[in-house]
């Protein structure tokens, strides 16, 4: 028999640690089908807020097709636009995760903020972006002043 030559370890120190790395995520996506989970995405929106927050477009889409008030407030967790648990509406979501494309596809969806939730939508987003998109769909009786909040 052959031995192993310094070229053989070179190469076996080199194609072994990627075989191993994609085994190992095989296993994963096979435990993961096994079980119904998702291996890298574990928070499901719970509402209609949560899914503008989470930038789930299609989410968002389903769920104001399944009858969801896409103007109703809903409860957006803690951790993900901000420390605390909020309730948001999901424009107010979409601004506060600075997505100008979630508040964009909210307004087309059907979106139509009252002068309160507009001001809260706009004072609650730093991003230059959302707050442009947002003056220009300004409802009558909406200020674009954040000194109070």
């Amino acid at each position: 028999m052959d031995r192993v030559t310094a070229s053989d370890r070179l190469w076996m120190l080199v194609a072994v640690p990627p075989a191993l790395t994609a085994a190992a995520w095989i296993s994963a996506l096979a435990i993961t089908a096994i079980t119904g989970t998702h291996p890298i995405w574990t928070l499901v929106p719970r509402n209609l807020a949560e899914a503008a927050a989470f930038r789930d477009g299609g989410a968002v889409v389903r769920l104001v097709n399944e009858g969801h008030d896409i103007n109703a407030a809903g409860e957006v967790r803690g951790g993900v636009v901000k420390d605390e648990t909020l309730m948001l509406t999901p424009i107010e979501a979409a601004a506060a995760a600075r997505q100008r494309e979630m508040v964009q596809v909210l307004l087309e969806l059907g979106a139509a903020p009252d002068p309160a939730v507009w001001q809260r939508a706009y004072c609650i987003s730093d991003a230059d972006s959302v707050r442009e998109l947002l003056r220009s769909t300004r409802p009558p009786g909406a200020v674009d002043d954040c000194g109070g909040q």
